[in-house]
């Protein structure tokens, strides 16, 4: 296989581009340089506010350890879910019900979701922390590399290979098989998405 080129155009004008080698560790690699450029660091969420992909999946069904709570949005939900995920609004409804447990927020990459748990964090829920190592994209891409052809869920609960990756560009690095699907104007959602940030928590 060819080594691929590809840049992801952002509101700021700034291209990154990302070579993807056909090896997991490099687009691991290049998943967590995404993070990086996105500028994930701002929310300040260091080791012990992050929860690494693989504790995720090696968590015991029977007995989680972990709440996951999806911080995207519902077209991006609508696509696909890690099973057994919460939203934001199930968590706000009653959030005494997850106080034993640790919640842990994902998104695409994780730069929406640590948003997310700085805010819940700041509004005293410090059982909350955002997933590492890539997020959704990290998750699907440790499950393909295990042999696990269709590692998310649809609405309804069926085992799927579809998953949101915010932009076409993305969907390399989630992993060999899945398909991704993308919003139709990426930077303008982005632009949005940063303009909430900085409105909620002035960074």
């Amino acid at each position: 296989r060819n080594t691929t080129f590809f840049a992801i155009t952002r509101p700021s004008d700034i291209s990154i581009v990302l070579k993807i080698m056909p090896v997991n560790v490099e687009t691991q690699k290049a998943l967590m340089g995404v993070v990086e450029n996105l500028g994930t660091a701002k929310f300040g969420l260091g080791e012990s506010e992050t929860v690494g992909v693989q504790d995720i999946i090696n968590d015991n069904s029977d007995n989680p350890s972990y709440v996951l709570l999806d911080a995207r949005s519902d077209e991006e939900r609508n696509v696909s879910m890690i099973a057994g995920a919460i939203t934001k609004d199930d968590f706000l409804v009653n959030p005494d019900k997850y106080k034993d447990s640790t919640v842990v927020c994902y998104c695409t990459v994780g730069y929406i979701s640590g948003a997310c748990t700085l805010e819940l964090r700041n509004q005293g829920h410090l059982n909350v922390k955002n997933m590492g190592d890539g997020a959704l994209l990290g998750y699907t891409l440790h499950k393909t590399s295990a042999g696990v052809s269709k590692p998310l869920v649809k609405a309804d609960g069926s085992a799927t290979n579809d998953v949101h990756t915010f932009m076409d560009d993305l969907a390399p690095l989630a992993g060999e098989g899945m398909v991704g699907k993308s919003f139709a104007d990426p930077p303008a959602v982005l632009e949005a998405a940063n303009a909430a940030i900085k409105e909620k928590l002035g960074v």
